[in-house]
This record gives C-alpha cells, sequence and structure tokens, in this order.
C-alpha cells in the first residue's frame, strides 16, 4: 500500500469501524471495543479503498494468485472489492465464499465458485480476534485441493488468533492491528472519565 493509501483507509476505519465501549464479541468474549468493518467494506468509499490495498498485498505476492475468498459474512463484501478492483487493473482474479453450512438444497456447496484443485488462493477476511473463521475458510479450501498461499485481514485485535493463523498459514498479512489505533482509543476513554468525573462532580 501507499502511504497515502495507508492513512486513508486507517482514518475511514477509525472514524466508521471503531466502536469503543462494552461489548460481546463473537467468540463470547467481553472487550471494552469493537470493530464493525462492515461499515467501511459496505459503503463506496471504503470498498474502493480496502479493494486497492488487499490488491496492492495479493500483487506483493510471489505467487500467481488464483482466487480470493474467505468466511460468509465478514469475507463478502472484501471479495467484491477485490473483483472490481483486479477488473480495473486487468487482472483476471475469482472469487469465492465458503459457507458455515453446506446448502440443504439445490448444489448443497459448502463453497461458492470453488476454485480448481491446485490453485493458489487467498483467504480474506475483515478482523481477526481469536482466529476462528479464517482457520475454518483454510480447512475447507485446502479439503478442496486448493493451496492456501496467504491470508489477508484488515484488522487483527492482537487477542491470539494471529498467532493461530501463523502457525496455519504460510503467509498472514493484517492490514492495521490494535496498536495502529491506540490513540484513539485512550482518546475515548479519557472523554470516558471526564464524563464520569463531570457526573460525579454534578451529582455532588
Amino acid at each position: 500500500m501507499t502511504r497515502e493509501l495507508t492513512s486513508a483507509l486507517r482514518s475511514l476505519l477509525a472514524k466508521r469501524a471503531l466502536i469503543v465501549g462494552p461489548i460481546t464479541l463473537s467468540n463470547g468474549s467481553h472487550s471494552n471495543h469493537y470493530f464493525d468493518c462492515k461499515r467501511v467494506t459496505l459503503s463506496s468509499e471504503g470498498a474502493g479503498l480496502v479493494g486497492e490495498a488487499v490488491l496492492d498485498a495479493i500483487q506483493s505476492l510471489a505467487e500467481k494468485i488464483e482466487a480470493v475468498g474467505g468466511l460468509t459474512h465478514g469475507a463478502d463484501p472484501i471479495i467484491g472489492a477485490v473483483m472490481m478492483e483486479a477488473r480495473q487493473r486487468g487482472i483476471s482474479l475469482n472469487g469465492f465464499y465458503v459457507r458455515k453450512e453446506p446448502k440443504n438444497h439445490g448444489t448443497r456447496n459448502l463453497v461458492e465458485n470453488a476454485p480448481l484443485k491446485g490453485s493458489n488462493v487467498v483467504i480474506v477476511d475483515d478482523v481477526v480476534t481469536a482466529g476462528g473463521s479464517v482457520l475454518k475458510a483454510i480447512e475447507v479450501v485446502e479439503r478442496e485441493g486448493c493451496k492456501v498461499v496467504a491470508v489477508i485481514t484488515l484488522v487483527d485485535r492482537l487477542e491470539g488468533g494471529g498467532d493461530k493463523i501463523r502457525a496455519r498459514a504460510k503467509r498472514y498479512i493484517p492490514l492495521y492491528t490494535l496498536d495502529d489505533f491506540r490513540s484513539e482509543l485512550e482518546e475515548c476513554q479519557q472523554r470516558t472519565k471526564n464524563s464520569e468525573l463531570l457526573s460525579v462532580e454534578v451529582s455532588t
């Protein structure tokens, strides 16, 4: 990514995706912050930036990549954004997504638009906490006979999921980690403390 792209996407994630406050995460743990990256990946501005950033990372790989995909639903808008950017650059690239459960009708697919066996693929996801979504996608596509060359994610919360992915994948590329948003978190926490102090002063 260029410095300008890195800055623009980080700013948009901080503004639209970062939510500060008590919340329960998908793995059942509790946190004082949350990244709702779909607020970015499902916006016209965000989709363009995400498509550029992820495709830049894909093109930095030595191997030729035939397809990009991941577990629905976090990966879905990223895949679409990358497909559109690839077309703009004249690059041939397929997309696929892994269902959480096979369809119970029609083709009964677990992988939609599954890559051919032997294909070099990249797995994408929006946020990594425990890494379960990425690990499941890797397991499924490898069972389909594909080679997972890399995993690319938008944000790694630095809660252990990244280490699990590194142990399983050849390359792991988080575009950002929680450390890239420390200033916003500290600012929000300070505002909360100031608000609580003001509330105490008013009540007394």
